[in-house]
């Protein structure tokens, strides 16, 4: 005990000369700022009494600023000289704005970034005049829902009943196969009414629009081109109107070419006129698209309210095939970004929104620290006569200056990541989104600037402004901070550990739903499977039997080629094109048009299911005794059969695909296969049934091809096959079913990605914020450590006390953050995959990894303090 007092005394000695030494340094200090300003009292200029003061006692720092506040001076003056004052002191401190100008410019990128989304999907107008007026008409049954598409019989009656449109268009989408010079090429194409170009309020650049005689079978024989089509295929040349091109083996007259970046509906890339048959397209046929645009001053609702009485009218002339149908309409905006979009895109917002607060809490908590060590500053210029207002004043000019100078760089950081999720989407964006910085994205990083300035910069500001000048001049050199300044930055800590928890809460749920979403068995072997698509022009295949030899003597050439094992042709590949059609049971009660189920309908060739890898449950395969004037047959998946014959077998019934008056034979079912996920991987799959490609011939088809290896290699192969056959015939979208597969959730996996580089933001200033406020208490705490440990406390008892204070602020954040977490990711719900929104493991593994963070923060610090030497640190105090 005795060496320990000694020790003590001896220790408390050198303290105390320390502290009176500082005091004498205050002391004078003091001294010189009271002098300087008797003397600007008296008249002297700032700078003047700036000269004085060093020419009577020497090297006492830069007053000059200092002076200025006693001598003040108007609104510009003060504002330039505030500007100039932040600026020194941010340079004077060049690892506190390194860090503060990084962490502001993560949090204000990525806000940024999300906003480009925003702006690209819910806030820029379509690109057409007045766009506002433009809506979308759909068919809705009682009984079925929505039907996909309008009746064209029932659109001619809205054009001549209607009052509240100038014009009603529609249109229909295809693959058009362009030949002639050069290699043959085919590209996604609309057929539309000879109106949609003037409704839409668009002119071609070269040429002109179609004209109504040209919307009619036999007089269609005209095209547009689309700017980039015509630009790559005709070098640019305005010579092309007038000449003759030939379309899918018909020649057509190019009349006009559209301005760039025009590509609606869809992705066209060339218009030819719709000229359907009206004897043909029947009011049971439900596959076109409609928009309208709106007589100037009519509402929605009033245009709603007419076609609702349009409807009526049309209901009771054709009482059997628009029974219970009705009309619904959408704004065109809102009916291009589907409601999904639209939500994701919010949440995405919503959480770089909780991102940015963690930033602005990290660098709220370097502002109180640096305010506390600048506290005897603010209490000199309190002391010169600066009052609260002008000191708060100050600060916050600093802020802002932080807040630009990160906005700055944030913006940088926005135009990288922009650039990044335009690579994680593999598919082109619709015509009408652009994902850029335009006016309105750099309006809002500015406004976003300049509020995270307010956020983060009030309350360190007010707080260093509340000073007492007695207290803070008499603590000397070690700026210590009141017990407000401590319980602001622990708050502020476990803000950010709660933010941070909800964050990575919510992207552990996303990846769980995820991995377990690319785990689902789509129904077929994706592997080493390669898959093409081949349209045959209606001018040369213009019969079913041409059609049906073209695909069978191709798969026999392919099945020939080395390294393929199975061959098979499709009209709809699983997961990337459906094509639906009404069901008739034998023996079900007799539906009309509008109330009979919707089915997933494919055209299949012999050999395709052994290409695919889809079981056959029951009964046969199809196979060349199938005739088209044999037997109608069919085969159905697995959900159909059990709907149907649940205690039964299915084999031998019948079904049809068209309404009892209709003259079309039943199909006999011969086969049962495996339910596939035709539409995708995550949602309910609609019923299937599969044609005999002999029977019901089509032009357009997909090749899937089995290889022992590699499947890329067998393209050039195939290919060569196809021009033996018609080399006017391109293949187009060459894809593995590895590839459609991926293709298919290329958005869960967007999301997902998103969502965890926005949590691993977060999870980094939250930890940084920890270790931060642990540095920060290690360094205020420098004279009691060295005390404890000289008075015999072990590095241990040091290590856990420093620990612990750092662990139990993380301890109370994750409470909060996992009441916030059960709370907010709710509104994730729709976003997962066969996760539940309160999943045990996600929580706990989250908790537990946040936890591994801290108690890292916490351990650095920590472990920096059990290193203290006592005796320097009481030589500090």
């Amino acid at each position: 005990m005795f060496w320990l007092r000694l020790i003590y005394s001896r220790l408390y000695g050198l303290l105390r000369k320390n502290r009176i030494e500082q005091e004498m340094d205050d002391e004078m200090r003091f001294h010189v700022l009271m002098r300087t300003r008797e003397n600007i009292e008296r008249g002297m200029k700032p700078d003047e009494a700036e000269r004085e003061a060093r020419r009577r006692f020497g090297n006492v720092g830069r007053i000059k600023d200092l002076a200025r506040d006693i001598k003040g001076g108007g609104f510009m003056e003060t504002l330039l000289q505030d500007l100039r004052y932040g600026a020194r002191m941010l340079m004077k401190n060049p690892g506190f704005t390194l860090i503060a100008v990084f962490t502001l410019a993560l949090g204000i990128g990525s806000i940024t970034t999300v906003f480009s989304i925003v702006n690209g999907y819910l806030l820029r107008p379509l690109p057409f005049p007045d766009s506002e007026r433009l809506v979308m008409i759909d068919e809705i049954s009682a009984q079925r829902g929505p039907m996909g598409g309008i009746s064209f019989a029932n659109l001619l009656d809205w054009r001549e009943q209607n009052q509240v449109f100038t014009g009603i268009a529609s249109w229909g989408g295809g693959d058009y196969t362009l030949t002639g010079d050069g290699d043959p090429e085919q590209f996604p194409g609309m057929s539309v009414s000879y109106n949609t170009f003037e409704i839409l309020g668009v002119s071609p650049m070269l040429g002109r629009s179609f004209r109504a005689e040209e919307d009619r079978p036999e007089h269609d024989l005209v095209v547009i081109l689309g700017h980039g089509l015509w630009e790559r295929r005709f070098g640019a040349k305005p010579q092309i109107i007038g000449q003759t091109i030939t379309i899918n083996n018909r020649p057509r007259t190019v009349i006009g070419v559209m301005p760039p970046g025009f590509k609606y509906p869809e992705r066209a890339e060339l218009w030819l006129p719709l000229a359907l048959d009206t004897r043909r397209w029947t009011r049971a046929n439900h596959g076109l698209a409609c928009f309208a645009r709106l007589k100037p001053g009519v509402t929605l609702a009033q245009a709603q309210a007419d076609m609702n009485s349009v409807a009526r009218r049309i209901e009771e002339q054709n009482p059997v095939s628009n029974k219970g149908m009705g009309v619904t309409l959408i704004k065109m905006r809102d009916r291009l970004v589907v409601a999904d979009t639209r939500k994701v895109v919010l949440i995405l917002f919503g959480v770089v929104g909780l991102v940015l607060l963690i930033a602005c809490a990290n660098v709220a908590n370097l502002l109180l620290a640096r305010a506390s060590a600048r506290r005897r500053e603010v209490a000199i210029r309190a002391a010169l006569g600066a009052g609260r207002w002008r000191i708060f004043r100050q600060l916050l000019t600093e802020s802002f200056l932080l807040g630009v100078i990160g906005g700055v760089f944030g913006l940088a950081l926005a135009f990288w990541g922009i650039d990044l999720v335009l690579a994680g989407i593999p598919n082109e964006l619709p015509f009408y989104v652009k994902f850029n910085i335009d006016n309105r994205v750099l309006g809002f990083t500015a406004g976003i600037s300049l509020l995270t300035a307010v956020v983060f910069g009030t309350a360190p500001a007010l707080q260093a402004s509340r000073v007492n000048l007695n207290e803070t001049l008499k603590e000397g050199g070690r700026g210590a901070a009141g017990a407000s300044y401590h319980r602001l930055r622990r708050l502020l800590v476990i803000t950010e550990v709660a933010l941070s928890l909800i964050l990575l809460i919510g992207a552990g749920l996303l990846m769980r739903g995820f991995l377990r979403l690319q785990g689902v068995n789509p129904g077929f072997k994706p592997e080493n499977v390669l898959t093409m698509r081949i349209g045959l022009p209606g001018s040369n295949y213009d019969t079913p039997e041409k059609r049906s030899i073209f695909f069978q003597e191709l798969i026999e050439r392919v099945e020939a080629l080395p390294g393929v094992q199975e061959a098979g042709a499709t009209s709809n590949l699983p997961l990337r094109w459906t094509w639906g059609r009404s069901l008739w049971v034998e023996g079900a009660p007799v539906l009309s048009a509008g109330q009979s189920p919707t089915i997933n309908h494919n055209v299949i060739t012999p050999g395709y299911f052994k290409a695919m890898g889809i079981p056959i449950l029951m009964g046969r395969d199809f196979t060349d005794a199938d005739k088209r004037d044999g037997l109608k047959v069919t085969i159905i998946d697995e959900r159909l059969a059990r709907e149907y014959w649940p205690n039964q077998s299915p084999l031998g019934k019948r079904i049809r695909f068209s309404p009892p008056e209709s003259n079309e034979p039943w199909s006999a079912i011969v086969g049962v296969v495996g339910n596939v996920k035709n539409e995708s991987l995550s949602l309910t799959q609609s019923k299937s049934v599969y044609l005999p490609h002999s029977q019901f011939s089509i032009g357009g088809m997909a090749l899937a091809v089995r290889a022992a290896a590699s499947p890329e290699s067998l393209v050039r192969a195939i290919r060569d096959q196809v021009k033996k056959m018609d080399p006017n015939l391109p293949l187009t979208q060459i894809l593995t079913m590895t590839d459609v597969v991926s293709l298919s959730i290329y958005r869960p996996r967007l999301i997902v990605s998103l969502f965890g580089v926005f949590a691993g933001v977060a999870l980094l200033l939250a930890s940084v914020g920890i270790y931060g406020v642990m540095a920060y208490s290690v360094a205020q705490r420098t004279h009691e450590i060295g005390v404890r440990m000289a008075l015999g406390a072990q590095r241990g008892h040091v290590l856990r006390l420093i620990v612990a204070q750092g662990m139990k602020l993380t301890v109370v954040g994750a409470a909060v953050g996992l009441a916030g977490a059960a709370a907010l990711t709710r509104l994730i719900r729709s976003l997962l995959f066969e996760v539940t929104t309160t999943d045990p493991m996600t929580f706990g593994l989250v908790a537990s990894g946040l936890g591994v963070v801290a108690l890292l923060a916490c351990y650095i610090p920590a472990r920096r303090a059990t290193k203290v030497d006592p005796l320097v640190a009481l030589r500090r105090e």
